[in-house]
């Protein structure tokens, strides 16, 4: 869902269904290379499959050929603005609900409270790269803009339907690369393969920008070893972040985070041609900024280890949180303010030609008051065309609370629709 906070009372809305509008901009979307491939009796003329589904990039090259109308207008699209000089690309991602069993929100276009498209975004890229030998080989900058299409904020604590989540200047050098601005926080698995995302997600570790400065770098220590290394230093969150409200300061105002240090280092050895393991460790401090609020401390500490092992197609993982402070005063999960919080994750994917599937688990604990949740999300992946992924998942989240009680924040089946060009 990469979703918004869900309680008791919200469960008791229908969700109304928009999905015509909705449908609309995805045909709108769909049809586009019809606007932009030749129309010859050549170029119309199908085209033969790929040689085996393993080999298709996307199901439209499976199905029609690697020149198929969809694919080659990407192609087009891309080649055009590189040669017109224009570093701007633009997508979408288009969400259905609908409820696996007992009623929850109703069927539609989104959830309430969260309805509409969940969101758009336009990107801006322009970089230099330097010619000759010199330290710094690379300038640039990169922003990412979003905004949604209803009055219903993504997350109750964002500022407004539109927002900044990325917006930083870069230089590539000799030792690595450096950003000041809006950077997204590099702390444990960075993805774990599907649109919904884990308890990792909601805590806010994952898709959390902040205003400050970064640095990293790849070491290639030998032919089987290389070493990736984040450092980063954060003035004061930005009010954007995947948690949900309740989660951390950021996603509880009036508190806020300042001051923040997270470095992240991940090993990676190299097996063989078809395999990988790599081990990451993950550290940050920060201060909270309490804003007099009783029973919350001045300082979280937080770390993560993980795993993640590739063979081929197959890739597994494993993740371990652990935090310490009371960084709510009353936590999504216990309801008060848990002075400490860890949480377990597992998940598999397989990637075969232009599918995948995985499955994964997450589980979190909150410690006094105490409280509990844990999401199941087993899903697929279809690579469409080069323009267009589909996936499709299912999603069970239940949260217990300090009292005992158990809320159903979802259990459902999620189909998201996304297009970038």
């Amino acid at each position: 869902m990469r979703g918004q906070q869900v309680t008791s009372t919200a469960q008791r809305y229908n969700s109304e269904y928009t999905g015509s509008t909705a449908l609309r901009i995805i045909a709108v979307a769909a049809l586009l290379p019809i606007f932009s491939v030749d129309t010859s009796a050549e170029t119309a003329a199908l085209r033969p499959a790929a040689t085996t589904f393993s080999d298709a990039g996307t199901l439209s090259a499976y199905f029609f050929g690697a020149n198929n109308a969809w694919d080659a207008a990407y192609d087009r699209a891309q080649q055009w603005k590189k040669d017109n000089h224009v570093p701007i690309s633009v997508g979408a991602h288009h969400w259905w609900h609908l409820d696996a069993g007992d009623h929850l929100y109703g069927n539609g276009y989104g959830l309430p409270g969260i309805r509409g498209t969940y969101f758009y975004y336009a990107a801006f890229d322009p970089s230099l790269t330097l010619d000759g030998n010199g330290f710094v080989n690379e300038i640039g900058f990169h922003s990412q803009t979003r905004f949604r299409d209803s009055g219903d904020k993504l997350r109750s604590f964002y500022a407004d339907t539109i927002w900044s989540y990325e917006a930083y200047a870069y230089t590539k050098t000799d030792l690595g690369r450096f950003k000041a601005g809006q950077i997204v926080q590099d702390f444990g698995i960075a993805w774990d393969n599907s649109w919904w995302e884990g308890v990792p997600f909601f805590d806010g570790y994952r898709a959390n920008p902040a205003w400050g400065f970064s640095w990293d770098s790849n070491w290639n220590v030998s032919s089987t070893l290389n070493v990736a290394s984040t450092f980063q230093y954060f003035i004061a969150d930005d009010r954007v972040s995947g948690a949900i409200a309740g989660a951390n300061a950021e996603a509880s105002p009036p508190l806020g985070e300042r001051n923040t240090f997270n470095v992240r280092v991940v090993p990676q050895w190299t097996l063989n041609d078809d395999t990988t393991f790599a081990l990451g460790v993950s550290a940050l401090t920060r201060e909270i900024e309490d804003a007099g609020i009783a029973r919350v401390d001045s300082r979280q500490t937080a770390y993560a280890l993980d795993l993640t092992y590739t063979w081929g197609n197959l890739s597994l993982y494993g993740q371990y949180t652990n935090s310490y402070g009371a960084i709510s005063p009353a936590r999504y999960v216990s309801g008060g303010p848990s002075d400490r919080q860890n949480s377990v994750e597992v998940g598999a994917n397989y990637k075969f030609g232009p599918i995948a599937a995985r499955i994964n688990y997450s589980e979190g604990w909150d410690h006094n008051p105490s409280g509990h949740q844990y999401i199941l999300n087993p899903g697929l992946t279809f690579q469409l065309s080069k323009a267009l992924t589909a996936y499709a998942e299912y999603v069970r989240w239940n949260v217990t609370d300090s009292t005992g009680t158990t809320s159903k924040f979802d259990d459902g089946y999620e189909l998201i629709l996304m297009w970038n060009y």
